[in-house]
């Protein structure tokens, strides 16, 4: 059997995929929703396996904060296997995981992840209709945050301390780096995660954009704006300045870089390097605090775990 090297972010808000074929890198992303219900959604995703069919990128988000304790993670997994190798019937995987830092580093959770993604155990399914067979070569499972710094190490040029903030859909994980002149490289120094992230900024948003013209937007409306990166609300064929409603989530922002300053101190003593969905808006309400930036180019940083996993 083809066995191949896939590796997959179950984001809190999106679910992101990346493998090499033929030397060349392969993306792909799908929303972190599921629903039992049918739908004639074109986008959704229709697995068939144990004789449950779940419509997979549509339907309520599968964002417990906690990973391990999420249902379905292996369903959303074969599906991401398959956007990434939609041709192929039967694969092997060597598949690459993640966790945030404070997850990773409980062995409880770390163990209870692992577990759902038996290896050397075939799963027969169909999606939209098409057979498939898949079994786990290997799995392994890295570390949030530190595994999208090795994404982009390549374009780092500077010595200083570094912090990587990666701000996902629900949590925040960070990793500072100091480098070492007589290896000449950077390692990986302390880390940490904060409970929040873009997900929370679309409910406050979306709370106070509805208080404040008695509308009916939803947080998938608002996380469709920060995520395209778009400067106006539109409703009600209305459009509303974006940056008349960020300040609502002044408080939670400035209540993150408290917590990441007292953990790794003032920011402007980092080149900091951000990644992860939400980090755009993260920076555009603290970018005052930062001195120095490296930037990343947008597919790599949206992308930036899933291309780690395969780095490691």
């Amino acid at each position: 059997m083809k066995i191949v090297k896939a590796a997959v972010d179950l984001g809190n808000s999106m679910l992101k995929g990346a493998t090499f074929v033929d030397g060349k890198l392969v993306l792909k992303k799908l929303p972190n929703k599921l629903q039992y219900n049918k739908t004639i959604n074109p986008k959704a995703r229709v697995i068939v396996r144990n004789n449950q069919t779940i419509y997979l990128g549509v339907g309520d988000l599968n964002n417990n904060i906690l990973k391990h304790t999420r249902k379905n993670l292996l369903d959303q997994v074969l599906v991401m296997i398959n956007e990434l190798y939609p041709d192929d019937a039967e694969l092997s995987v060597d598949l690459r995981l993640g966790l945030p830092p404070k997850q990773y580093f409980n062995d409880a959770y770390l163990n209870e992840f692992k577990n759902l993604f038996p290896v050397n155990e075939r799963f027969e399914f169909s999606i939209n209709g098409v057979s498939k067979k898949v079994d786990f070569n290997s799995v392994e499972v890295f570390v949030e945050g530190y595994s999208g710094f090795v994404s982009v190490v390549d374009d780092i040029d500077t010595k200083q301390d570094l912090l990587s903030i990666d701000v996902g859909g629900g949590t925040t994980d960070l990793c500072s780096y100091k480098y070492d002149y007589e290896d000449r490289m950077y390692y990986p120094d302390e880390v940490d995660t904060i409970p929040t992230g873009v997900i929370d900024f679309c409910e406050e948003i979306a709370a106070y954009f509805n208080e404040k013209n008695s509308a009916d937007v939803t947080k998938d409306n608002i996380d469709q704006v920060l995520k395209n990166n778009l400067d106006h609300i539109e409703y009600k064929d209305t459009e509303y300045r974006l940056a008349d409603y960020l300040q609502t989530i002044v408080p939670t922002t400035n209540s993150m870089l408290n917590k990441i300053t007292n953990k790794f101190g003032q920011l402007d003593r980092y080149v900091v390097i951000g990644v992860g969905g939400g980090y755009k808006t993260f920076n555009r309400m603290i970018k005052n605090e930062i001195s120095n930036e490296i930037k990343i180019k947008d597919d790599k940083q949206f992308y930036a775990n899933a291309i780690g996993y395969l780095a490691q």
